[in-house]
């Protein structure tokens, strides 16, 4: 009973975030940016449930997620201007764009149901 709020709130920013492709408004790829919240949001629920369980306070798992998330992003965001300035042949920078973008996801509903669940 604990996780039935965060949930319904979590799911629901995950789909609204799909629905108008959120990541694709702040430079994911066009093509995957609406699978990274497919894959991202069912994981970052389970892991916030998980460090939920922890004693750990809901101030402080709120703002590890946070920190997580801002670093996902800025991950996501040097592989994008690598891999646009490499014209599409630095692999490694193509994968921290990929990559960072389904952490951003990760970390993002993660925020969302640890600020939800107090």
């Amino acid at each position: 009973m604990k996780f039935i709020l965060p949930l319904i709130v979590t799911v629901t920013a995950a789909a609204i975030a799909y629905g108008v492709d959120l990541p694709k408004m702040f430079g994911a790829h066009p093509w995957w940016s609406q699978k990274a919240v497919l894959i991202g949001a069912p994981i970052g629920i389970v892991l916030a449930a998980g460090a939920s369980l922890l004693n750990l306070s809901h101030i402080t798992r709120s703002i590890a997620f946070i920190l997580l998330f801002a670093a996902a992003f800025g991950i996501a965001k040097y592989g994008q201007t690598q891999f646009a300035a490499s014209y599409a042949e630095d692999a490694l920078a193509g994968k921290l764009w990929y990559f960072g973008w389904m952490g951003t996801a990760i970390m993002a509903s993660a925020s969302v149901f640890a600020i939800s669940n107090r």
